[in-house]
């Protein structure tokens, strides 16, 4: 089954408009749109995933706000290097990201697994932070399957996972939509083609370890910025309790369900989400 390794060798590099180069992180790809504008949205993407996840509603974001999407430290364009992947240390990569693009404060929005490092920016960068966005959050305990906890297993969790990791991808990608015609085959591909990356699968691993949701998910309750919580009704990755949860939990939350949607909303209900969106972060006190 072999052992998953981290990137050694330096990637390609990135257009100068669209990299961040941190210490000990190496290349991450950032794209900057309308960057002019007085107001800036982070954009944080879910596991395995990458900016293209908010590829819908980015053009009608940048109308109105500077936007930043960020492919995480170990996914899409960026490097996958050896190193800390939990929310946290994610979370203090947000705001390196924030002071090399000279911003002092943003909107922060975090979908499925990205979502727990959106909070975890909330918790530890309060001061940097204006207004959070949940869309189908993954970031309590309960919500870990079996795929997650054998990466904590030593020894033997990391061949389980990485054996595991690269199979079955067509019908994990079924799971994450409502409507199964999404699931395409250059989909398939894209996801497959980042797979295979060098570092990659040591990058979700060490990420999937990262999941130590039950240390600090009692602290969710603390956070008082103003909160939107999106999901999908038909969720099967990130079941609706869950949002219900944290929308009964977080004091300034409001939560907004999509029918007929699955985990990924930006995709299945693009324009209702692009509106959920627009509303939410143009309203100001």
């Amino acid at each position: 089954m072999g052992c998953a390794t981290f990137q050694i060798a330096p990637s390609p590099p990135l257009p100068e408009a669209e990299r961040v180069i941190l210490p000990g992180r190496g290349q991450l790809h950032v794209v900057d749109l309308n960057p002019t504008a007085a107001q800036t949205v982070l954009l944080v993407h879910g596991y395995g995933a990458s900016i293209a996840s908010y590829r819908p509603v980015m053009p009608a974001l940048a109308e109105h706000f500077r936007v930043i999407a960020v492919d995480l430290p170990g996914f899409g364009k960026s490097d996958r290097r050896e190193g800390d992947y939990s929310p946290r240390a994610l979370a203090d990569v947000l705001a390196k990201i924030l002071d090399a693009k000279g911003i002092r404060r943003a909107d922060v929005v975090g979908h499925s697994w990205g979502a727990s490092v959106a909070l975890a920016f909330a918790l530890h960068h309060r001061d940097r932070l204006e207004k959070l966005v949940v869309i189908s959050g993954y970031f309590y305990d309960e919500q870990l399957v079996p795929f997650f906890r054998w990466a904590k297993v030593p020894g033997i969790g990391n061949a389980l996972y990485t054996a595991f990791y690269r199979e079955g991808i067509g019908e994990r990608l079924y799971l994450n939509f409502f409507d199964p015609k999404m699931v395409t085959e250059k989909v398939v591909a894209e996801v497959e083609a980042q797979m295979a990356l060098p570092g990659a699968v040591a990058a979700a691993l060490a990420a999937a370890r990262g999941m130590g949701f039950a240390a600090y998910e009692h602290t969710y309750r603390t956070i008082d910025a103003p909160t939107l919580i999106l999901w999908g009704r038909d969720d099967r990755v990130a079941r609706l309790p869950f949002g219900e949860r944290l929308a009964r939990e977080l004091p300034h939350a409001r939560l907004v369900v999509f029918p007929r949607c699955g985990h990924i909303p930006m995709w299945e209900s693009t324009g209702e989400t692009t509106i959920a969106l627009l509303e939410f972060l143009e309203a100001r006190p």
